[in-house]
Formats: C-alpha cells, structure tokens, sequence
C-alpha cells in the first residue's frame, strides 16, 4: 500500500511525507540536544567546546540544518502556491525563498566546520 501511495497516482504524498521526515529528524535532534545538556550541564567553555567539537555533534547539526532548509523550502513553497495567484511574482519570490535558504544553509555549514 505504501509503494501505491508514493507512485505516480499521488503525486504530493512523497513532498508530504518528506516534509513529515524531516520534521521527525528536527524533533529527535532537539530532544536530544536537551537531553545531552541537561545531563551534561555544562558550565565552562572546556565544556562546551568538548560538546560541540565532536564530530557526531557537527554531522547532527548539518543533518538538522539540511532537513530545516527542506522542511521550510517545501512550506514555503506551499504556502506560495496557495496564496499568491501572480505566477511570475511567485517564481521570483520562491527564486529568492531558495537562495536565501541556500546561504542560510552554507553559512551553518561555514560556522560548524570552521571553514
């Protein structure tokens, strides 16, 4: 039944059910960040530095960071879709939706790698 979901017969429920995981991967990553400080606790920088240097760390951030940038372009996209009838202002308006959303994404990925 899934595979007769995610075919040419339904062509919005494989966006629908990407935008739902990525939403899923969001939440796991904030419930665990929480959950690592609140263990943790840290309270120096020794600490912090030993927490966000790890590479585990810098790949569930890029991880989180990637699926915010989806989950926000196809809401955007959505809600550009249903709301604004003019097709040229809302190619252009999702044109600079995507590019912003693009250097959003590299500047994250600039600060986490120290590039």
């Amino acid at each position: 039944m899934l595979i007769e979901l995610l075919t040419n017969k339904y062509p919005g429920m494989r966006l629908w059910l990407s935008q739902r995981l990525t939403a899923l991967i969001m939440v796991t990553y904030i419930i665990g960040l929480v959950s690592i400080l609140a263990i943790i606790q840290p309270h120096n920088f020794t600490i912090w530095h030993a927490i966000v240097s790890s590479i585990i760390f810098k790949l569930t951030t890029f991880l989180f960071f990637l699926s915010l940038s989806f989950h926000a372009w196809l809401g955007v996209r959505d809600v550009m879709r249903d709301y604004i009838f003019n097709v040229i202002l809302r190619n252009k308006m999702q044109i600079v939706v995507d590019i912003l959303l693009m250097a959003y994404f590299v500047w994250a990925g600039i600060i986490l790698w120290n590039i």
